[in-house]
């Protein structure tokens, strides 16, 4: 009996088996856990991608409702559209800056259309933001989808919605050089008629 229950113990025959159907779970989840790893990886680079794509578009065709988001081609001027002259004092909420109600009249949402964000592909959603500033002005995207994999994974991963943000700053050259020109051009006047101020109180002085 003894002699049995000796050869028997050492018998390895099957612990390939034994070892393997032990081993294979283990195996089996952490493979399936990289393959869903890789696929939110995958999808929160194109959430990115888009949000920058939008933000890049946007920020590019700000100065002229009527550029093409693509190529930024453009058939009429601003001054011809409900754009106006001087849009960007009465349609580019410049005066909210200062605690001032808006005149945009429309203006700001015409030109961060949120269709732009319909033509994704897939189930995705969120908003175009415009963020005027006494520095610079930028633009804001926020895009958000919903991850569609298991339960397990949304748990294991402690998020079941990807978002992605993008902000790009507002870039227009030639009013920017417009608007130097008439800081120079308000300082100059400003001092030369600060000094007839400062020559009046002189004679009033004398008087």
């Amino acid at each position: 009996m003894k002699k049995k229950v000796f050869s028997f113990l050492k018998n390895d025959k099957g612990s390939f088996t034994i070892e393997a159907s032990m081993l294979f779970p283990m195996l089996l989840i952490i493979t399936l856990c990289l393959i869903f790893f890789s696929l939110v990886i995958y999808y929160k680079s194109i959430l990115q991608f888009e949000a920058n794509r939008i933000a890049d578009q946007v920020s590019f065709t700000w100065n002229n409702s009527s550029k093409d988001l693509e190529t930024g081609a453009f058939d009429t001027y601003t001054t011809d559209l409900d754009d106006g002259l001087y849009w960007r004092l009465t349609g580019n909420e410049f005066f909210t800056q200062f605690g001032l109600p808006s005149f945009s009249d429309g203006l700001v949402g015409k030109k961060t259309n949120h269709s732009i964000i319909d033509k994704i592909p897939g189930p995705i959603d969120g908003d175009i933001k415009f963020k005027n500033g006494l520095v610079g002005s930028e633009i804001i995207v926020n895009l958000n989808q919903p991850l569609h994999l298991p339960g397990y994974v949304t748990n294991l991963f402690k998020m079941d919605v990807m978002e992605a943000k993008a902000t790009r700053s507002i870039s227009e050259p030639p009013e920017f050089i417009r608007n130097t020109d008439f800081v120079i051009y308000f300082f100059k006047e400003a001092k030369q008629y600060g000094g007839y101020i400062k020559q009046f109180k002189n004679k009033g002085k004398k008087k």
